[in-house]
């Protein structure tokens, strides 16, 4: 296997269209990305979407993570008359007054429903406190302005994803609950101390972590007392001091999408991947663009790895990691 090919094995790439195209085809077969991500552009409907799935997967050289970002509420790709799930606050204020069965249940059947297209990985659930009401990123996306039921509302219902086979991944850690902007548009900072951030952003992240949850996504959020200059997705210091050696964290990191302009005013996609990657990340995550610059991008990135062996060691943790998630859940 070329060194590319091994890179292309930590990206999961956003595309268009609705169908298997040649290019699709060609590029499954010669550099086979870790997974793919649907959005409302991928899909038509139930059929269309099984069948873009099978077609995906049989052009594939490695079964491939299929993911969405199906949070219910206002996050949500697939059609509210096949899937129409409340927002995680109404399932956190489920599990403040009826315990965790229902939340359960509801994670259960999302699971069952998304693998029954062939999506086996759902970027959920929120383990953000909405902490700031003027957030316009989070809101009610969160389960909870409360530390102890946005932990264990989410957990509840990434349980039941779990019980039914789906992978599930919390987000955006270290916590995207407290902030003035939305990192799609622009890069985010939290004045907050430490020792604030560890009593409320850090507690969800602690709890899904001593849980098992398997992958943590990133923030594009820069967190003054712990890294003045880089975003947790680009910190050596957020995510291999603080997530790894102190948390603990042994699952899958994946960046938040590099192409979000809180990362791309100042990164090309080869630059945020190649910056990621040596931070911490495992899977970097490219929403749009796979056939237009996916070759581009992995070249480049793999041309960074060829001369450090300290991305090159990355490069091997990260694969290693990527394999056992697979292991896990996908039985590859």
């Amino acid at each position: 296997m070329s060194l590319v090919q091994k890179v292309a094995g930590l990206f999961v790439w956003g595309f268009d269209g609705t169908g298997l195209s040649p290019r699709h085809k060609s590029l499954l077969k010669r550099l086979s990305p870790t997974g793919l991500i649907l959005f409302k552009r991928n899909i038509k409907g139930r059929r269309q979407v099984r069948t873009l799935v099978r077609g995906l997967q049989a052009a594939s050289a490695e079964e491939l993570l299929i993911g969405i970002d199906e949070e219910g509420g206002r996050v949500r790709r697939l059609p509210e008359s096949y899937l129409g799930y409340p927002p995680a606050k109404f399932w956190g204020e489920t599990y403040r007054k009826e315990g965790p069965r229902e939340v359960f249940d509801a994670g259960k059947r999302l699971g069952r429903k998304l693998l029954s297209l062939g999506i086996n990985t759902d970027f959920a659930p929120v383990l953000d406190v909405n902490s700031n009401p003027k957030n316009p990123i989070i809101g009610d996306r969160a389960f909870s302005d409360d530390p102890e039921i946005a932990a264990a509302g989410s957990l509840a219902f990434w349980r039941g994803m779990r019980s039914a086979g789906l992978i599930g991944c919390g987000k955006h850690f270290p916590g995207h609950g407290d902030t003035k902007s939305d990192s799609h548009k622009t890069l985010p900072r939290v004045g907050k101390s430490r020792a604030a951030l560890e009593r409320l952003e850090f507690y969800p992240f602690r709890r899904a972590i001593a849980a098992g949850i398997p992958m943590l996504m990133t923030a594009h959020v820069v967190y003054d007392d712990l890294d003045k200059k880089l975003p947790a997705t680009l910190s050596p210091k957020i995510l291999l001091t603080l997530l790894r050696r102190r948390m603990g964290f042994k699952g899958v990191v994946i960046s938040d999408d590099l192409q979000m302009k809180a990362i791309s005013k100042k990164y090309s996609e080869a630059e945020a991947a190649v910056s990621a990657l040596e931070a911490g990340c495992d899977i970097l995550l490219v929403c749009r663009r796979w056939e237009e610059i996916g070759e581009k991008v992995m070249a480049a990135v793999a041309k960074e790895i060829s001369k450090s062996a300290v991305l090159r060691g990355r490069l091997e943790e990260a694969l290693g990691r990527i394999s056992h998630l697979k292991r896990r859940y996908l039985g590859r």
